[in-house]
């Protein structure tokens, strides 16, 4: 009787030991290209890879988003499903009313012309009934990522007539991945980083791919003008 519990003792042991080290190495496979390929010219025509996530310093994120069309709502739902894709807390970000303190501006109009040579915007063809945007400025240096980051969320329709509350909350949570640096898009229909979206939440994939992301080595510092 005594062997049977010392050996039960020893079967649950062992399964606690797999189960924490599954948690302890997630899985890493299935991922998409994040990286911004930039060119430059200093040695001839060349391409470099930039990364980039938030640092633990800079958490949480503080995001301002213009109060039209709901749109605080929208992103403080994609807040909270890309702050649930992570592990170990991440990442973080909360909406602040005061824009001049922002790392990430969020605004409901058409993006206008680029502020800078040194700023990348990635478009997308968004659901269709919107539009979004995000701007990643890696200044001259290619470095540094110039803060506050711009996202745009912008209906195609008057949203008074039409009801563009799915399109709003996909767009909303796929410009946020932008921010995140998930600097490219996914060539899969399932993942809410595809260019043309109908996945309402972070998939398998870009959570994988994010994970990655923030155990990954940044080219990238964020910094204020």
């Amino acid at each position: 009787m005594i062997r049977r519990l010392l050996l039960a003792g020893a079967a649950l042991a062992a399964f606690a030991v797999i189960a924490c080290s599954d948690i302890v190495a997630p899985s890493r496979f299935g991922r998409y290209e994040w990286r911004l390929f930039v060119a430059f010219d200093s040695l001839g025509p060349r391409e470099d890879s930039l990364t980039f996530h938030w640092p633990a310093s800079s958490l949480p994120v503080k995001i301002w988003v213009e109060n039209q069309y709901g749109m605080p709502g929208f992103v403080q739902h994609s807040i909270g499903l890309w702050k649930n894709a992570f592990l170990y807390g991440e990442y973080d970000a909360v909406i602040v009313t005061d824009s001049s303190t922002a790392d990430v501006i969020v605004r409901t109009i058409i993006a206008p012309l680029k502020p800078s040579p040194s700023a990348g915007r990635l478009a997308s063809a968004l659901f269709p009934g919107c539009s979004g945007e995000t701007d990643i400025d890696t200044v001259a240096t290619r470095n540094q990522l110039r803060l506050p980051v711009h996202a745009y969320v912008y209906p195609k329709f008057d949203p008074t007539t039409n009801d563009l509350t799915q399109c709003f909350r996909i767009t909303a949570t796929h410009e946020l991945g932008h921010t995140l640096g998930l600097f490219q898009h996914s060539g899969d229909t399932l993942d809410v980083m595809f260019s043309d979206p109908v996945a309402e939440q972070p998939s398998p994939r870009d959570i994988r791919t994010v994970e990655t992301v923030y155990h990954f080595p940044v080219s990238l510092v964020p910094v204020r003008p």
